[in-house]
């Protein structure tokens, strides 16, 4: 197999293109764990598993993580999200930072916004999801101006847990197309 190197020019984003990767990184995982259906008993420990002693299971934190994004995100950033998160975005490694905010401005713009989860599959420390995230463009995301146009983003998320907490985070999703659709391009 021969593998092309990209020219500098591609492979080297922009900050605000980072950013945007950073958030739809973001927002594919969380979406992704969104509505995984989680048991009422699963949902009671991610709440109060850190007072009372009780250890969630890597599949309970990242379906905690990802519900967090139809819900406070920025809690479930501060809770599930290691400080020392190692991060792989959609352009390669990307900073923690980055990711939270472009999350949180992309959730912040797109009315409606819901994110689903179709499958969730758990193996040790680590949780792969397939997800999906939308809403009405009625914000400015990564400087495209509001269109108006329902939008959706499709991936898949790979979270490795490790002390309750997501120390470790891989995203791969149809970001291309998403930006097409934001900015009203053929798709």
């Amino acid at each position: 197999m021969t593998v092309k190197k990209p020219t500098e020019a591609a492979s080297a984003p922009t900050p605000s293109r980072r950013k945007m990767i950073g958030t739809v990184t973001g927002l594919g995982a969380a979406a992704a764990l969104a509505t995984v259906a989680t048991p009422a008993e699963a949902q009671s420990q991610a709440s109060h598993g850190a007072h009372s002693g009780s250890r969630l299971s890597p599949r309970q934190v990242a379906a905690a993580f990802y519900a967090s994004y139809n819900g406070d995100l920025a809690a479930g950033f501060e809770r599930y999200v290691s400080k020392d998160l190692v991060l792989h975005g959609f352009d390669g490694p990307n900073e923690r930072s980055a990711w939270v905010a472009g999350d949180l401005e992309l959730k912040a713009s797109l009315t409606g916004y819901r994110l689903d989860v179709f499958d969730q599959i758990a193996e040790g420390a680590k949780v792969v999801t397939r997800w999906s995230l939308g809403g009405v463009h009625t914000g400015t995301i990564l400087g495209i101006p509001p269109s108006g146009r329902e939008v959706h983003l499709s991936g898949i998320s790979i979270d490795r847990v490790v002390g309750g907490q997501s120390v470790e985070h891989w995203s791969e999703g149809n970001f291309g197309r998403f930006l097409q659709a934001l900015r009203g391009e053929s798709v």
